[in-house]
């Protein structure tokens, strides 16, 4: 299996486990290749995805640094996908849907093995002339072989895999700021580097992670809201 989801998964550990002190610079690509017995550019791919994910900052001739220690607070939930699709004025638009085989990063969330089957499902939810949200979601297709013969425009993915019997019993879910990269701020039709909420999801069949999904959610269009007895 390629190293980069160890190498992404290490350095991010690191960071929340305050291994690299705020203010000085991470080991610089080279370091990190040395370490990992990896390529430059293998390095420079995870750091640029902790880059996005807001783990990291990089500063031209002095160094990437850590943001600062992030700490889990609260719960939240999100509305179901049939509450959005009930709407007159909102639409999903399904951009692509297919199987595909899996990268070392998603078979490594979904407990398979690089190159297993997955199906990507990649839709755009818009509410009139705005795009809203993007969804980025994979499935473990040996679970549900006849998902893409469904309407997955709109169709709810839960509610289809459930109707194929496949009982979806936890779900596991984090959200964070990031800024947007290219792909996402032209499809959502903001600036890049725009702020925005990144919801993943990963969804358990038992103790089997059946799928994995990453949302990013225009941040001047939704708010989270709860409500719950102190």
């Amino acid at each position: 299996m390629a190293k980069y989801p160890l190498i992404k998964t290490t350095l991010k550990d690191r960071l929340l486990g305050g291994h690299y002190l705020e203010g000085l610079p991470l080991p610089s690509e080279p370091q990190l290749a040395r370490e990992f017995e990896v390529s430059r550019m293998t390095a420079r791919r995870a750091i640029d995805e902790l880059e996005r994910e807001g783990y990291v900052y990089r500063v031209q001739g002095a160094g990437t640094f850590p943001t600062g220690k992030r700490f889990r607070q609260g719960m939240f939930r999100v509305r179901p996908f049939k509450e959005w699709a009930r709407h007159p004025e909102h639409r999903t638009t399904v951009l692509r849907a297919m199987q595909i085989g899996s990268t070392a990063e998603i078979a490594a969330v979904l407990q398979l093995e690089a190159g297993d089957p997955v199906i990507f499902v990649h839709r755009l939810r818009t509410a009139g002339d705005e795009a809203l949200v993007i969804e980025k979601r994979y499935i473990n297709a040996a679970l549900a072989p006849s998902l893409l013969d469904h309407h997955l425009g709109a169709e709810s993915i839960h509610e289809v895999m459930i109707g194929l019997g496949v009982p979806l019993t936890r779900v596991e879910q984090n959200l964070e700021a990031v800024n947007l990269r290219q792909e996402e701020a032209d499809l959502l039709r903001v600036p890049l580097g725009t702020a925005a909420f990144l919801l993943r999801r990963t969804t358990y069949s038992g103790a089997r992670r059946v799928s994995y999904v990453n949302y990013w959610v225009r941040g001047d269009r939704y708010t989270f809201q709860d409500t719950f007895e102190p």
